[in-house]
């Protein structure tokens, strides 16, 4: 059997389903990571889920050889916000 070797972000969306759980869908597209929200998730806890983002990825990949760009964004894409979150140094 073969074993599937998953990359960065791949591994980061994983755990971020995780995290998130019900507050949002995740999936890792095109060298990206979109979480999308809820309408209501996004306009009152929209500054709780970026930390969340921020500590998932900083505490299980703090030697990270590459930056990761997230989109987070409502469900009906009305609101957006693109960010990157910059490899190790």
């Amino acid at each position: 059997m073969e074993t599937k070797e998953f990359t960065l972000n791949e591994d980061i969306a994983r755990l971020l389903r995780i995290e998130l759980g019900d507050a949002g869908a995740v999936a890792s597209l095109d060298g990206k990571i979109t979480v999308i929200l809820s309408r209501a998730d996004f306009e009152k806890n929209y500054g709780n889920i970026i930390q969340q983002i921020h500590r998932v990825i900083d505490e299980s990949y703090p030697d990270r050889s590459e930056n990761v760009f997230i989109l987070v964004r409502d469900e009906a894409g009305l609101f957006q916000n693109r960010m990157k979150i910059w490899k190790s140094v």
